[in-house]
Parts: structure tokens; C-alpha cells; sequence
């Protein structure tokens, strides 16, 4: 069974030779990646040498040739980097993968679906979250979510949910400052609670980051879109 421990931390980013052939986007991060691909190697040899890792620069940020998404499985700490695969823009559906082709599914920054993980989220019912977060608005209602299971079974989960505008906050990531709005949804089942955060771009609705429940088997993902 995979999990986020399993992917590469830096290297996951490097996904050139999965994109199609030719394109502008693939010639571009084939370009962009390779100062990337440095640090990779560093962080791998940190790992085994020191605990300080290399750190993530504004610069190299810019340099690159394709939007960034870091996750944070907070249950073990591990971090993977991520490039969009594709997106539907009519619907706001992104899916971010790693070079391992394992996926994470956002819906205009809330979290719908991962694959490749193991006892993956097949898909949510979120709508109250979804237009809580994208109105910035008070909300309430129930979100749905499915696990696949050992044996190629679905295990629904019902939450009753509450999301509220915690107002806001200025928000900053690697450099940069973002105005954000901080919105909190808070769920509860027969089994227990769990709170899903999201800081939302004030100015175009950009979920900046947020702080998700992946489900009992991955727990909370921490989420930074470090490059739109």
C-alpha cells in the first residue's frame, strides 16, 4: 500500500517525460525543472546526513514552467510536489499529480478525489463547502465521502457540516503575501470530528491553502499552491 511516505519529496515535481510529446507545457517544464531536480538530490542526501533540508526559493519558483502544489501528509510528515495533469475549467477541476503518477484532486481548491495513495477518496459530495468557500460565505449542510476499500469496495462516510468566515488574513507563502479570507468547516459523524481550513484569495478566490481530510487511512493533507 502507497502512501505520500512513498513519494519523493522534491523529485515528485519532475513529471516532463509523462506529459505529452511536443508540447508547449512539457517543453516548458523540461526547461524550468532542472534547478529543481538539483535540489532533489540535495534534500535525498540531507535526509540521510542532516536534518535540514534545503528550502524552497521565491526565484525558483518563478523559473518555473508549470503551476506547483506542495502537500504535507500531516499523519507522517511527508511532503510531495505536484503538477497539474489536467484541469477542466468549466467545472474548476484540477488534477495534480506526482511522477509517480499519484494523483490529488482538487475542485476549485477543495479536496474531491486522490489516486494511486491506497484506500484512496474515490470522489465527495461537498457542495456546501464548495459554495461556502467560493462565495466566502457561512454554510452548512452534509459533505459525502467515498473510500475504496481492500477489496475493490466503496465505504461511504455521511458528515454533517458547519463551514463559517473566520475573516481576514493576510497570507504568506515563500515570499509572497496573498490577501485571504479564512474559511473553517467543521464536521462531525458518529465516529468522531474533523475540520477542513482553507484560506481564499479575497481579490479572484484562489485557494491559496488549506489544511484537508483525506480519510482515516491518510488523515489531514496540508496544501500550498506555491505557483498558480
Amino acid at each position: 500500500m502507497r502512501t505520500l511516505a512513498n513519494l519523493a519529496a522534491m523529485a515528485a515535481i519532475l513529471l516532463s517525460a509523462a506529459c505529452t510529446g511536443g508540447s508547449e507545457l512539457a517543453n516548458a517544464q523540461s526547461a524550468s525543472l532542472g534547478a529543481v531536480a538539483k535540489v532533489a538530490i540535495a534534500q535525498r542526501k540531507a535526509q540521510r546526513t542532516a536534518p535540514q533540508l534545503p528550502t524552497i526559493t521565491r526565484p525558483m519558483l518563478d523559473s518555473l514552467g508549470a503551476p506547483s502544489l506542495e502537500v504535507v501528509a500531516a499523519k507522517n510528515n511527508q511532503t510531495a510536489y505536484l503538477i497539474p495533469s489536467a484541469e477542466r475549467s468549466g467545472d474548476g477541476i484540477v488534477v495534480w499529480r506526482t511522477a509517480a503518477n499519484s494523483q490529488v484532486i482538487l475542485r476549485d481548491g477543495v479536496l474531491i478525489g486522490t489516486k494511486g495513495l491506497g484506500n484512496d477518496l474515490a470522489s465527495v459530495e461537498a457542495s456546501p463547502a464548495l459554495n461556502a468557500v467560493r462565495n466566502r460565505a457561512n454554510g452548512f449542510g452534509e459533505r459525502v465521502m467515498y473510500f475504496r476499500n481492500d477489496v475493490n469496495g466503496i465505504n461511504p462516510m455521511s458528515l454533517s457540516c458547519e463551514i463559517r468566515n473566520l475573516g481576514p488574513e493576510t497570507l504568506e507563502i515563500v515570499g509572497r503575501s496573498f490577501p485571504t479570507t479564512r474559511m473553517q468547516e467543521d464536521c462531525s459523524t458518529a465516529s468522531g470530528q474533523i475540520s477542513n481550513h482553507y484560506w481564499v484569495d479575497r481579490n479572484n478566490g484562489t485557494v491559496w491553502k488549506s489544511r484537508q481530510w483525506a480519510g482515516p487511512e491518510h488523515g489531514y493533507f496540508d496544501m500550498r499552491l506555491l505557483k498558480k
